[in-house]
């Protein structure tokens, strides 16, 4: 569930041996943490090293991005004097190379990330593939109305963004580069499979540690979208949202903006509101808009193990909220019931294959790993196939229920029972190869067993084969070498079938799987 959420410091990385700059561990006042070479400070500004596609790179960030740069003794980097010609005396000191000479390193290529500062940033909707249409539709109108409103933005495709997984990361970044503003949004499914649900928020950075949050949301028939959006102002609505321009934002705008104040206990929570992306991580302060109490909640996890907590808050006008929360261990279930019951479900927005594997079966109830929004596919013979994007609470139990709509179409019921057959052939397949394994490691086992008998049997002849006088012994030995060659030919019969049967099945699985 770690969040890296400066895209800088994502370059940062595999530092080699001997290279310039003290060794350290760079902490954002955002919370994250990196390993870097310090190479000094000059005119407030942090210079940092390290190798990217085998070159050393120098980047420079504000001095007061920072929480702290301590070496691996833990001196404070941070207190080392501002000048362009100070040097680090110490066992880790550059080798007689000026900190501050940016003529020793190369300097990195521009990214697109340079061109962002004092600029308000729209992100291209994060949707689903059978909403890419309404999605480029809706994004050219609300940067039309944001031009109109006086607020001109730049468009970047959220694909540039590859190494984030959520809107907070991308909006960690465009901050931190100096973007003035950042519009961040998604198209999911309403909790009516008939609806859609778009979402957007607007951060606008006040200064480097802190920022105002204003959201909008709206549901848009799934069939007639944008004749919705355009009816009764319902787009024009949704952007003056955004911009803060509504009933409840005034009346916070007249007695001064109202601040909230998470701390929590350990660190490095997520906060989050319900039915909204995670806000920051703790100890962080964030604006809020709304006039109401407003529940509020943070978590902490590490792989499967998660520790929450939940408050509720009545903003306070002109003045900031503060709280301080104990986060506890926390169990957040996802309950799924369907109308009928018996449908399977899928995890993430994933196109199914034959090889998909479902996570359960309706009813069912589901841990959440991760605390947030959560997409789910569901899947019933003779039912249309459901995707739900849904905010799974993280400190309870979240219940979804679905009516699922009967496939009246012959071409779409053709098209979901050919997938049906194809991926019962799958299983049978992989079912086969599963079992093949037994039988093969036992017919490898009896022929083993086999050609021991026959060594043993070819040493009895070989004695036999000795000149020596008949008797008792003599016959006794011949009539072992006898048993153990009978024994031989069962054990080599019976693995030898065996192994033929173990192939067969194997290749009959194999052939039925691919």
């Amino acid at each position: 569930m770690k969040k890296f959420l400066l895209v800088l410091l994502f370059c940062i990385a595999a530092f080699a041996d001997g290279e310039p700059g003290i060794p350290a561990l760079v902490e954002l006042v955002s919370g994250t943490k990196q390993a870097a070479h310090f190479l000094g400070i000059e005119n407030d500004t942090v210079s940092l090293g390290g190798t990217i596609q085998g070159k050393f790179t120098v980047i420079r960030i504000p001095k007061d991005r920072f929480k702290r740069i301590v070496d691996e003794k833990g001196n404070d980097l941070l207190a080392i004097p501002d000048s362009s010609s100070a040097t680090v005396s110490d066992s880790a000191a550059i080798q007689d190379t000026s900190v501050n000479d940016s003529s020793a390193f190369t300097v990195s290529e521009p990214t697109f990330l340079d061109s962002v500062e004092t600029r308000h940033i729209f992100i291209s909707f994060e949707r689903r593939s059978s909403d890419s249409t309404l999605a480029d539709q809706l994004e050219q109108l609300i940067i039309r109305l944001l031009k109109e409103s006086g607020t001109p933005t730049t468009t970047l495709s959220r694909t540039k963004f590859s190494n984030c997984n959520d809107a907070s990361c991308i909006k960690d970044s465009l901050i931190a580069h100096g973007a003035a503003s950042a519009y961040i949004g998604r198209i999911t499914a309403a909790r009516t499979p008939d609806s859609v649900a778009v979402q957007m928020t607007r951060f606008v950075a006040e200064d480097s540690t802190k920022y105002a949050t204003f959201a909008a949301q709206m549901n848009l028939s799934a069939i007639h979208s944008m004749s919705d959006a355009l009816s009764k102002n319902k787009l024009s609505g949704f952007v003056a949202q955004l911009q803060g321009d509504t009933l409840a934002s005034k009346r916070v705008e007249a007695s001064g903006k109202s601040y909230v104040r998470i701390e929590t206990t350990p660190d490095g929570a997520n906060i989050s509101i319900r039915d909204r992306e995670d806000i920051c991580k703790s100890p962080c302060t964030f604006a809020i808009t709304d006039t109401a109490k407003v529940e509020i909640f943070s978590y902490w996890g590490m792989d499967t193990q998660l520790w929450g907590a939940r408050t509720s808050v009545k903003p306070i006008p002109g003045d900031t909220a503060k709280i301080s929360l104990r986060l506890k261990r926390i169990r957040p279930e996802l309950l799924v019931n369907t109308i009928p019951e018996g449908a399977e479900i899928f995890a993430g927005s994933a196109p199914l294959t034959k090889s998909t594997k479902p996570i359960g079966h309706s009813p069912g109830k589901f841990p959440v790993y991760e605390p947030g929004f959560s997409t789910i596919q569901i899947r019933k013979a003779g039912f249309r196939d459901t995707m739900l994007t849904v905010y799974a609470a993280p400190t309870e139990i979240t219940d979804v229920s679905v009516e699922l709509s009967p496939i009246t179409n012959k071409q779409e019921l053709s098209l979901q029972e050919e997938w049906l057959h194809e991926r019962k052939k799958n299983t049978i397949g992989k079912t086969l190869m599963g079992t093949s394994i037994a039988p093969i490691l036992l017919g490898a086992l009896f022929t083993y067993l086999a050609y021991t008998d026959y060594d043993d049997a070819d040493n009895i002849k070989q004695e036999l084969d000795r000149p020596a006088a008949g008797g008792e012994n003599f016959k006794a030995k011949a009539k072992e070498n006898k048993d153990l060659v009978e024994s031989g030919d069962r054990k080599m019969i019976i693995g030898g079938s065996l192994l033929g049967g173990g192939i067969l099945l194997l290749g009959i699985g194999f052939v039925l799987t691919f």
